[in-house]
């Protein structure tokens, strides 16, 4: 049996009627932004795994934001000095967002953003991966 509290029932509408510019995960860990026309950052922000390698032209934080853009041949790590947390609107688990060619899809193990080559990332606290 499922219930849906007025919240929850209020933020998954909003949803249905017009892409949200970001959202975050009902954890609250990860939270994703949209730009442009196609394209998506999302961080992460408690990871339990070890981080990837930081390159060495990175001097900035590494290791918890991603971006895909439509024409992405795959996800990418980002080298960021910024943060886009915010109070976003949370995205319920098995539903999407989607931002012209880009999807994100939440769900209980984390949240993956894809674009319509194929790409993206996948992104918990156990996971962060590009493809």
């Amino acid at each position: 049996m499922i219930i849906l509290t007025k919240a929850a029932v209020c933020q998954t509408a909003a949803f249905a009627q017009e892409p949200p510019k970001g959202f975050r995960s009902p954890t609250g860990n990860i939270q994703c932004l949209f730009y442009d026309v196609s394209s998506v950052r999302c961080s992460i922000a408690t990871v339990s795994n070890r981080l990837a390698h930081r390159p060495a032209d990175c001097e900035l934080e590494w290791g918890h934001d991603f971006g895909l853009e439509a024409s992405s041949k795959e996800g990418e790590y980002l080298c960021v000095g910024d943060t886009i947390a915010d109070d976003y609107p949370v995205l319920p688990y098995g539903e999407s967002a989607r931002h012209g060619a880009v999807t994100c899809r939440s769900a209980r193990k984390g949240v993956t953003c894809t674009n319509i080559e194929g790409a993206g990332f996948e992104l918990s606290r156990s996971l962060q991966r590009v493809f």
